[in-house]
């Protein structure tokens, strides 16, 4: 754990010292670095998290796809999943109302089912350590609670291991609302137009 200890303590020196958090945890931008290794192999790749009130974006810049979540008065959740490639997106059927997932990365619920170690620091710094031993491995979060953001998310199975660490962070609020109006500039299509869409364009190729 001494790497990933060395990763927290850079994070923390990212963010500044005081008593009390004056941060505001609703216009951010997070980048993360996901590791899965496997014996003998071992993937990378970045999820970018911004936030903008009720609206979250998950950004992945490998796949060129960015997820935008859209948190409604009536505790719905409208979803768009915008493709980078082609600066467009489709509205897609949401299949959950838990905000918090989207917002944070990781469910009310399920640091709830976590079972709190350790706190250390303060204000903006302060950190959180969560544990849950699974059926054939342990997880493990460093979650930093008053900008409900993970830190550190480690899980640890017999025949694998997947690392989340959080690799750059601001709270420059311009920057956030560009870049998700941005993509809400883009066009959008409903899925089942481009579902009929598909339909015909295989018609058509088929004909040739």
């Amino acid at each position: 754990m001494k790497v990933r200890a060395g990763f927290i303590l850079l994070w923390l020196f990212a963010i500044p010292a005081a008593a009390e958090c004056t941060l505001n945890p609703a216009n951010l931008r997070a980048q993360y670095q996901i590791i899965q290794q496997q014996p003998g192999a071992e993937k990378k790749h970045t999820l970018v998290l911004w936030r903008s009130n009720n609206q979250s974006l998950h950004q992945r810049p490998d796949q060129g796809i960015s997820d935008h979540w859209r948190w409604l008065r009536d505790g719905e959740i409208a979803h768009i999943r915008f493709f980078e490639h082609f600066d467009r997106g489709v509205a897609l059927p949401t299949v959950t109302t838990d905000w918090s997932a989207k917002y944070q990365l990781l469910s009310d619920n399920a640091l709830q089912q976590m079972t709190l170690e350790e706190r250390s620091g303060s204000g903006c710094q302060r950190l959180e350590k969560y544990r849950r031993q699974l059926r054939d491995g342990t997880l493990i979060v460093w979650w930093n609670p008053d900008l409900e953001l993970v830190v550190l998310l480690d899980r640890q199975m017999s025949d694998s291991t997947t690392t989340m660490k959080l690799v750059d962070f601001d709270t420059d609020d311009e920057l956030v609302k560009t870049e998700i109006s941005r993509r809400l500039s883009l066009p959008v299509t409903e899925l089942d137009t481009v579902k009929q869409n598909a339909e015909f364009s295989q018609a058509v190729l088929q004909s040739l």
